[in-house]
């Protein structure tokens, strides 16, 4: 039997690309088929002129000038917009990515990242590699440039998405509900008593749990710091993520509250911090919004990016699975409001069970099985692509 080769393209702009990447490579593997899977991030393999001109321009907005990437942003929706970058960008910044890609030949390439989408499509377009194209979306609504002809299929994380795309000319059987893919181990039933004792926390006090604040705009220190004004008794399990600088702060904060706090840098345990605590505090990127969803999480959402999270936090709040703080002083107040109302804490989880799509991953790996299934039949049919622009791989 021929071992197929995927490969998985993401531009990691933050670290929710590459966690749904390596996600849906697991449930890949989790198959009876042989299988090998490649993760390529562009970001590694891009020229150095790539990274200042496509994306420290995209951090530096939104720590210094929100509201221009907010205009930016609702343009590129209301255009309509076909791309992020013109396509030489792509064709002379990632010719390295697109090189690997036509080295390893694969059977099938999977995007999780519109950047990535659009390097694909390119690198289709112009003859690198000649496989069917899965985008997987990990926002709860889309933009313009997912709109892809090379893309046969793709794998959104709400109707709303889905309802966008078609009204934008994709075909609705090219669209598939799938919600944003996440480690099953978020919807793991914990024993929680255990895992408390296991981390050192109090029982009796309720934990609350603070990240999202390693690569965006999140001031973590001051989330922390405001908390302590609730005057609630709670425990505070921080997660710094990759951000020296960030923890470093935590780590001088700590020593000042008299509130009781647990650091963790960068760390797999997330599933754990979230199956023991009983609120999280975070900015609302899509896969930490998704995987708080999965382990029946209630949330408070603070400092979202312009366009798409704050389009998470109206979509979320309408869900009734979290409030939203727009600004920092309203956190203790709200923390203090639920953590001192149980039962709605409880409605809220169990709203956030029902909303939540904890084998997303799975649902992917079927789409991309059988993309491979087919594109293997059209192979052996030597059949090419009926016109230019029209995929052979369309289900």
């Amino acid at each position: 039997m021929i071992q197929k080769r995927v490969c998985i393209l993401t531009l990691s702009v933050g670290s929710g690309h590459l966690r749904a990447s390596e996600v849906v490579q697991r449930a890949l593997y989790d198959g009876s088929d042989p299988i090998e899977v490649k993760v390529l991030d562009a970001l590694d393999l891009a020229r150095p002129w790539f990274h200042w001109l496509y994306v420290d321009p995209y951090w530096w907005m939104l720590r210094n000038a929100p509201g221009l990437w907010r205009r930016l942003f609702e343009r590129r929706q209301r255009k309509q917009h076909a791309a992020t970058a013109p396509d030489w960008v792509f064709r002379r910044g990632c010719r390295e990515v697109l090189g690997q890609i036509k080295n390893y030949a694969p059977h099938l390439v999977i995007v999780t990242e519109i950047g990535a989408a659009e390097i694909a499509a390119l690198g289709r377009r112009e003859g690198w590699f000649n496989a069917p194209i899965l985008a997987v979306q990990t926002d709860f609504q889309t933009e313009p440039p997912w709109v892809q002809s090379e893309i046969d299929v793709t794998c959104v994380a709400s109707e709303e998405a889905r309802s966008q795309l078609i009204g934008w000319g994709v075909l609705p059987n090219r669209v598939l509900l799938s919600g944003i893919p996440v480690d099953p181990a978020f919807a793991l039933p914990y024993e929680k008593s255990d895992l408390m004792q296991a981390l050192g926390l109090d029982a009796r006090r309720p934990a609350v749990l603070v990240m999202g604040g390693g690569m965006g705009p999140a001031p973590l220190d001051k989330v922390i710091a405001s908390l302590e004004l609730s005057g609630a008794p709670m425990q505070v399990l921080a997660v710094a993520g990759h951000n020296r600088e960030v923890r470093q702060r935590l780590e001088l904060l700590r020593r000042r509250l008299a509130m009781d706090m647990h650091l963790f840098g960068w760390t797999d345990n997330i599933p754990e911090l979230m199956a023991v605590s009983d609120l999280l505090i975070t900015k609302p990127g899509g896969l930490t919004v998704a995987e708080a969803l999965a382990a029946g999480l209630p949330m408070i959402l603070t400092h979202p990016i312009p366009g798409p999270e704050e389009r998470h936090v109206r979509f979320l709040e309408q869900k009734g699975v979290a409030v939203h703080a727009d600004r920092l002083d309203e956190i203790p107040r709200l923390a203090s409001q639920l953590l001192s109302l149980p039962e709605n804490l409880q409605d809220m989880r169990r709203r956030a069970r029902e909303w939540a799509r904890p084998d997303a991953a799975h649902a992917v790996a079927q789409v991309a099985l059988a993309l491979l299934e087919k594109a293997t039949y059209i192979d052996l049919l030597a059949t090419p692509p009926q016109r230019s622009g029209e995929s052979a791989y369309l289900m």
